[in-house]
């Protein structure tokens, strides 16, 4: 396991770097920095990548499997980059695998990675709701991010509806798969601690908009848990890539953001969380160091 743990993790590496590799630059010409704003931004990003691995801390103590923060950041930060690899399950698995001890197998703690994932991903599309509401040229497709959380929702804590899901993918994929139920305890508890993540990239995201465009309406800020949430879910495109940005371009058009403005900022607050992502990693790696 050791061995294919260092594997994703320079894996992962070097996919990023394809990624940047691969990244033009250019577009960055039409954006005007408000300084102070952005790194108002990126403080408030930087806080919620140390959060959501205090997130995992606590899905891991619910299960009554006990970690440090230090343990946290590094078992959550070192396979950060492991979503620019084809395939979400790298990124579970990985933080599970630097977790992994005699008490607590592989299997479980993927289980419950996935779990945190799964609540994330539901808070997510429930907040993205709002921005959609808000924007009259897309308001029309709110019924599909509604659908979709409330269908998550279910898989989550209803068991006939989870036997009815593995049931047509075991059908589909010939491939069984188990998916976690979650009682309204865990639920709770979880909710709290994503929120508060969620609550700081939005308000990061909010002040990157500020450092752009200047007086910014708020529910603008909304749009980047639509963008992390629909590209989470795209799972044949490697750290949402394309689609986050698809997705920030095509809300700001449709509030009246010219389309080369749009797209430029949309690569822009990729690169602004490449920068938390490059943190929680380098953070990562030194605290591994005195583990």
């Amino acid at each position: 396991m050791k061995v294919i743990l260092k594997i994703l993790i320079y894996g992962s590496i070097l996919a990023l770097l394809f990624y940047l590799y691969n990244l033009d630059f250019l577009v960055f010409r039409n954006i005007e920095l408000n300084y102070s704003y952005f790194i108002i931004s990126v403080v408030f990003l930087l806080l919620g990548f140390i959060f959501s691995a205090i997130s995992w801390k606590v899905a891991l103590k619910l299960h009554g499997i006990y970690i440090s923060n230090k343990k946290a950041i590094v078992s959550h930060g070192m396979p950060v980059f492991a979503k620019y690899i084809p395939g979400r399950i790298w990124t579970i698995i990985g933080r599970a695998a630097l977790v992994e001890n005699e008490n607590a197998g592989i299997k479980k703690l993927s289980f419950i990675s996935l779990k945190e994932q799964l609540v994330y991903l539901c808070l997510g599309f429930l907040i993205s709701i709002y921005p959609i509401l808000q924007t009259d040229k897309i308001k029309n497709y709110s019924w599909i991010i509604i659908s979709f959380t409330l269908l998550l929702f279910l898989l989550l804590f209803s068991r006939s509806i989870q036997r009815l899901f593995e049931s047509i993918w075991n059908s589909i994929f010939k491939r069984k798969i188990d998916l976690p139920k979650i009682n309204a305890k865990e639920f709770f508890q979880l909710t709290l601690s994503i929120s508060i993540y969620w609550i700081f990239w939005t308000a990061g995201f909010y002040f990157l908009l500020v450092s752009v465009f200047d007086i910014t309406p708020i529910y603008y800020a909304f749009a980047f848990p639509l963008s992390i949430s629909i590209g989470l879910i795209s799972i044949i495109f490697p750290g949402g890539i394309g689609v986050r940005e698809g997705i920030i371009t095509l809300f700001l058009i449709s509030n009246g953001v010219s389309p080369e403005m749009a797209i430029s900022f949309s690569i822009f607050a990729r690169v602004w969380f490449l920068i938390g992502e490059v943190f929680i990693f380098g953070l990562a790696i030194v605290l591994k160091k005195t583990l």
